[in-house]
């Protein structure tokens, strides 16, 4: 089994502009020598000074086994396991619970035991995570276009999903009005957070890492301790479902929209008085919100078929699009903030100039009859990712609005599961 070179090279900050060599699967054998990184025989005769690590890819499966000594690197392991694998070109980081390891430590510092399991993540390397309707969340690889791990908690349609900004956690909204924090690279489940008497429709994680902001069918917004998964406070007002929830790129402030037709802006720091600015200017359900990167405006989407871009110090209008045959499902903003993505009910997507607000590109290929769910920018900003009822994920080019693959789960009905959000995840950052 191997990994293949990239079917979408599109994304030149992440690197996939490269043709990577294949990154072969090692099921067996002993890894080459390196001073105090052993095959077997030599572990057995050096006793008790080396550990035995296995190394498994993000979708499991086994890569190979070391015996490192403590004082050895993690770069010794990296080095080994691309020697092996004959991609020595190609940058590996290796994980460990829920850290990336920092390759100037040792082993002993990075706290291995024996018997301990690492997952080794090709670096820079693009995935895609897809919430669907089946329960399940299925994590892509934009550079082989597989599958890579899935993560179910048995807890109903998955509604929503995101990233933490480390790469290393993922959060899910359920059917069942919990919210589920998994570990990306283990795919081991970590907390569940309860609380919301509603399904969870939208979650976000905090740029800092430590809160978590959930929207659902009650008609609350909720703060959470991503750590202790403890309600730090309810944020009501909003008289509808809270569709969406995002936080500014500076923590300080969170975004809600809403089934009442507007969108709210809320002071995050709990040693402030409750403070909110709410927008109006939408006639239908604000479905979807986002900030810019630079945190000065914000996006939103309503089935009103408009998508409108406010100022968020004085909550004005700054650009109104209208282009959509039906309402728009989801909005996402590109990371230089100058072109808004817009999904629709009506299968389509459409990239607008945020300044002008000219359409530059409509993107169509997904089923007719099925309605877009999710809209999402890469990290660079040259990928497009939509979500489908039909079942697929699509990849487009942001530049061109042509479509460079699709993903699709394998279905053991005969309607493969909708897909109801998806997210970008860049490979996991060192020191997350």
């Amino acid at each position: 089994q191997a990994l293949g070179p990239s079917p979408f090279a599109d994304d030149r900050r992440l690197g996939l502009g490269c043709r990577s060599p294949p990154l072969v699967v090692c099921t067996s054998g002993t890894m080459p020598f390196l001073p105090g990184v052993v095959g077997e025989e030599e572990a057995a005769a050096q006793g008790p000074k080396t550990i035995s690590v296995s190394v498994v890819q993000m979708s499991g499966a086994p890569l190979a086994r070391l015996h490192p000594g403590l004082k050895n690197t993690i770069q010794d392991l990296t080095t080994a396991i691309s020697r092996k694998a004959g991609v020595e070109n190609v940058p590996l980081l290796l994980s460990y619970g829920n850290r990336v390891l920092d390759p100037r430590t040792t082993v002993e510092e990075a706290g291995l035991v024996d018997g301990a399991v690492l997952v080794a993540i090709r670096y820079p390397e693009l995935f895609v995570a897809a919430a669907y309707d089946d329960g399940i969340v299925r994590l892509w690889s934009t550079e082989t276009g597989r599958c890579d791990r899935e993560y179910n908690s048995n807890r109903g349609a998955v509604l929503t999903v995101d990233i933490s900004p480390n790469g290393m956690l993922m959060v899910t909204g359920c059917m069942d009005g919990t919210a589920n924090l998994w570990s990306v690279t283990t795919g081991k489940h970590e907390q569940i957070f309860f609380g919301h008497k509603g399904p969870v429709v939208s979650v976000a994680c905090s740029p800092d890492g430590t809160k978590l902001a959930t929207g659902s069918f009650d008609r609350n917004a909720q703060l959470w301790d991503m750590v202790t998964a403890e309600s730090i406070r309810m944020l009501p007002g909003h008289r509808g479902t809270v569709t969406s929830v995002c936080f500014s790129p500076d923590g300080n402030t969170l975004g809600t929209g809403s089934e009442d037709g507007t969108a709210k802006l809320w002071r995050v720091d709990v040693k402030d008085p409750l403070g909110e600015l709410t927008l109006h200017g939408h006639r239908g359900v604000v479905t979807s919100l986002v900030f810019s990167s630079s945190g000065m405006q914000v996006a939103t989407g309503s089935v009103d078929m408009t998508a409108i871009v406010w100022n968020v110090k004085d909550g004005g209008c700054l650009q109104m699009v209208r282009g959509h045959k039906q309402g728009i499902t989801s909005v996402a903003l590109s990371p230089d903030g100058t072109t808004l993505a817009t999904a629709s009910q009506d299968s389509m997507a459409i990239l607008w100039d945020v300044q002008s607000g000219q359409l530059r590109a409509v993107l169509k290929g997904h089923s007719l009859a099925m309605k877009l769910r999710s809209v999402s920018f890469s990290p660079a900003g040259t990928l497009v990712a939509t979500g489908s009822e039909d079942g697929t994920v699509r990849l487009w080019s942001a530049s061109t609005g042509e479509c460079k693959g699709f993903l699709k789960a394998k279905a053991d009905a005969r309607k493969a599961p909708g897909v109801q959000a998806v997210s970008f995840l860049p490979g996991p950052l060192l020191g997350g």
